[in-house]
């Protein structure tokens, strides 16, 4: 099994423990305006989403299934995403659209998810803009992408898959 890590920290930026040093950087949909403008989250965003994507399609997977759920209802009803969480459930056969609007959503700390497609593939959500994927096999090709996308890819021991 392969396993990543996958975020916009420069790993240099790590002390010994792994730990993310520089401490004034932007972790959240909540930080628009602050720390962040909505041009760079969104283009950051937007990253995430294309990752994932890139993993799915050196994979040849069109689909994956929703493994994990929670939803944060005030967050869900800010999105106005309220009709769409009615349409998922754990188990649910999610399209590449639904796995779109799912990631935008837990980002966009909605909700929380984690994705998988049988014992090949997963992708799900740590706190603070972390992405953690496991593959059944090695994926050069999305790695390369992501990298050169300004997205960072850290090799990453992974509990499940």
């Amino acid at each position: 099994m392969y396993s990543w890590r996958v975020t916009k920290f420069n790993p240099l930026h790590r002390d010994e423990s792994g730990s993310y040093k520089i401490k004034d950087e932007w972790t959240a949909y909540s930080e628009i305006g602050s720390k962040v403008s909505e041009e760079e989250y969104l283009e950051t965003e937007e990253k995430y989403i294309n990752a994932v994507l890139s993993f799915m399609n050196e994979m040849n997977l069109d689909k994956l299934y929703l493994k994990d759920l929670e939803l944060h209802s005030e967050g869900v009803v800010e999105q106005n995403a309220s009709s769409f969480m009615l349409t998922m459930w754990l188990g649910k056969e999610v399209s590449k659209q639904e796995i779109k609007e799912l990631i935008k959503l837990t980002l966009r700390e909605s909700i929380w998810c984690s994705l998988s497609y049988k014992k090949q593939f997963s992708v799900h959500f740590g706190y603070d803009y972390y992405m953690y994927i496991g593959a059944a096999k090695d994926c050069p090709k999305a790695r390369t992408k992501v990298i050169t996308s300004g997205l960072f890819v850290e090799e990453f021991s992974l509990k499940y898959i």
